[in-house]
């Protein structure tokens, strides 16, 4: 049984990434649905306090990129948005670089921050359903073969 504590530590996991929370949520043996709200939510949350905090992280991203750090990640992104636009940027760079540093370094490269904020969370929840769904399976699946 997943007690509230597990829940918050899902939603604290899921603040720092989906690729965290689910593992965790998993290892805890938790139900999915509670997997996928706790990761959602505090992965949500983690993309609006970027959003709302979008000067003060521009400033310290572009001081980062001018000693030379991230620039691969942001070759990447830059990369996205050149070939599929706000949407994969979104959806995309959130499964490939995490939702945080796709809102953060997206930022930079989108003036549209509503847009990729709307589609990085659209990301999020797309993800996090379906890497609960298949990690759930899965352990599913090597239970019933052992």
């Amino acid at each position: 049984m997943c007690s509230l504590y597990n829940w918050c530590i899902i939603f604290l996991a899921g603040m720092l990434g989906v690729w965290k929370a689910i593992p965790v949520g998993l290892a805890l043996s938790c139900n999915s649905f509670v997997i996928i709200a706790m990761t959602a939510s505090g992965a949500l949350l983690s993309i609006i306090i970027i959003y709302f905090l979008e000067r003060k992280i521009k400033k310290w991203i572009l001081k980062r990129l001018s000693k030379g750090k991230s620039t691969k990640k942001k070759g990447k992104l830059n990369a996205l948005f050149e070939k599929y636009g706000i949407i994969g940027m979104g959806i995309i760079g959130t499964l490939l670089l995490g939702p945080n540093m796709t809102m953060a370094m997206g930022m930079i490269i989108v003036k549209k921050e509503k847009q990729l904020l709307l589609w990085t969370a659209c990301g999020i929840i797309i993800w996090t359903i379906t890497l609960t769904l298949v990690g759930d399976y899965s352990i599913q699946l090597f239970n019933r073969l052992n």
